[in-house]
């Protein structure tokens, strides 16, 4: 039986709360022991939850993670991109320059000129 959206809210609420819980749990390599522990700071706290559900929920957790894929834009933040944010170049270099006081505008025709370096979202003269 999987765990109620409830007992998860209950669960992260005692994580939380439970500083010295969370420091025992990340000291064990054994995810049984983890489940045991919880289960058991759980009960103390009036959540009705086994180690066997916990251990089970661990095991989907961690099927769903191993499974599951990056969207594209996942993988550009990961890589060290930016996220595209639906910005044209030229509304990107308006606001660079608008919460630069006109620094930024400075900056990439410098970047430009010097090492004659139109590569990035700069690929056209603004300045």
């Amino acid at each position: 039986m999987p765990l109620s959206e409830q007992t998860l809210s209950a669960l992260q609420q005692l994580m939380a709360q439970k500083q010295e819980l969370v420091t025992q749990v990340q000291a064990t390599d054994d995810a049984t022991q983890a489940a045991v522990l919880i289960a058991e700071a759980a009960a103390k706290s009036g959540i009705a939850v086994t180690p066997f559900e916990l251990a089970a929920y661990f095991e989907d957790a961690a099927k769903n993670l191993a499974t599951q894929a990056l969207s594209d834009q996942q993988l550009e933040v990961v890589a060290g991109g930016v996220p595209d944010d639906g910005l044209s170049d030229d509304t990107r270099m308006i606001l660079i320059s608008i919460f630069s006081l006109g620094t930024g505008c400075a900056t990439v025709s410098l970047i430009q000129g010097v090492f004659h370096d139109n590569s990035g979202f700069v690929n056209k003269r603004y300045c």
